[in-house]
Formats: C-alpha cells, structure tokens, sequence
C-alpha cells in the first residue's frame, strides 16, 4: 500500500515535466493515458483511476480500520495533493481534480468492501453461502 501511495502522489505532485520525461522513457504509460483520454475526452481519468486503485488497496492493507475513518484518510490525501500543487511548477491545482481523487478513492474501497463483506465467512445469508454438497433436484438426499 505503501508503494500505491508514494507513486500516486509522487506522479501528482511532482512538477510535470519530470511526468513527460518518464511518458517518454516508458512509452506504455503514455499510451495508456491516451487511451483514457480517447476513451472519456475531457474527463481526468488519471486522477479518477489513479485514486480508485488507491481506495481498493486501502481497504486490504487496513482491514480492521473503520470504513468511515479510511474515507476521511482518501478525501484528506486528495484534497492535500491539490493543495500542495499550488506550489509545483507546472502543476495546476483544481478542484474538480480533488473532487474526481475522492470520488475515484472513495468508488475503489467502496468496491473493495463490497467485495470482502460478500465473500466474508458468515456475512450472507445461509441460502447464499458456499457449498459443497448439491442438494438440487437429482441429488441423493
């Protein structure tokens, strides 16, 4: 998780040319940011994604934090890096980019809780629980 966060706010934070030097040394960065460009034009779909993977991992790498606390951790960060971009050359802070970071943050846990709460021991009800033993029409019991 760690390592999700460094890269996420160091690509956000750091002046943007250092950001187009390494879309050139890996030419597989930026094609795939112009695929989300060409995808959704005029839509930051970095800073929606970029924050979504953030929130899924979140809620693995702190598994007994209440949820409520981590959403405030996700909109805290978010809202941190569009502030510190003020100061950043060659950055422009926004505040639809702050609002995608926590909308994209707060989509990927909500996801990633979604989806350990379902296949959580004891979480569903006893008709949708796992089974091993088939107890429809042909069975034998």
């Amino acid at each position: 998780m760690l390592v999700a966060l460094v890269g996420v706010v160091g690509t956000l934070v750091v002046p943007y040319d250092v950001v187009e030097t390494l879309f050139r040394k890996f030419g597989w960065i930026g094609r795939a940011a112009d695929f989300l460009d060409t995808v959704a034009p005029g839509l930051e779909t970095s800073h929606l994604l970029s924050f979504g993977a953030l929130g899924f991992l979140a809620r693995f790498s702190w598994p007994r934090a209440r949820p409520h606390k981590v959403a405030i951790a996700i909109v805290a960060v978010a809202a941190l890096i569009e502030l510190v971009q003020l100061w950043v050359p060659g950055r422009e802070a926004a505040i639809s980019h702050a609002l995608l970071e926590a909308l994209g943050g707060l989509a990927g846990f909500g996801i990633a809780w979604v989806l350990t709460y379902a296949w959580g021991s004891g979480s569903l009800p006893e008709d949708y629980q796992a089974s091993t033993h088939w107890s429809g029409e042909n069975s034998d019991r």
